[in-house]
């Protein structure tokens, strides 16, 4: 087990943070969706209910979001930082996908009771939750390290450009 928790970012520059995040964090949240797919699948074979189907629901739409997140993350924003070009990027359409996931995750906590298991649930269901909860920790502690350390790297890159 890794003790993130001690890690201080504001150490990191900007391009570190960018490795970081892209190396560490991104291919791990990337498994952890492929793993729980088999599980949600399994629940909605065993379990044919509204609950099962909407969980699986917005799983996959969290899903594509979040692949979608990565991607322009690679494709535009990493970039960006690490060439420190002068050109201003928008941080809005990262921000709005940013509350997507989270409204999307919010969701999927509502329907597993807070992630607080009942005794009435099946083992599967449980195991469901159990991991839809370490995802959820997953994707917030990226969007955490982003939005409160990587994007005051990215407002001094640019003050300082212009």
């Amino acid at each position: 087990m890794y003790n993130l928790h001690i890690i201080n970012y504001n150490d990191f520059t900007a391009d570190e943070l960018c490795h970081y995040l892209e190396e560490r964090h991104y291919p791990q949240i990337l498994t952890d969706f492929k793993m729980i797919e088999r599980y949600i699948d399994q629940l909605v074979c065993s379990e044919d209910d509204e609950s099962s189907t909407l969980i699986h629901a917005i799983f996959h739409k969290l899903e594509t979001e979040v692949k979608q997140l990565f991607t322009k993350d690679k494709i535009l924003l990493f970039p960006y930082i690490i060439n420190h070009q002068e050109s201003f990027i928008s941080l809005q359409p990262i921000n709005q996908l940013h509350q997507r996931i989270l409204g999307l995750l919010q969701r999927m906590r509502g329907l597993l009771n807070n992630y607080v298991q009942q005794p009435e649930w099946s083992s599967n269901r449980k195991i469901c939750s159990n991991e839809l909860y370490a995802l959820e920790q997953s994707i917030q502690r990226v969007l955490y390290i982003k939005e409160n350390y990587l994007w005051t790297k990215i407002d001094k890159v640019v003050s300082h450009e212009y």
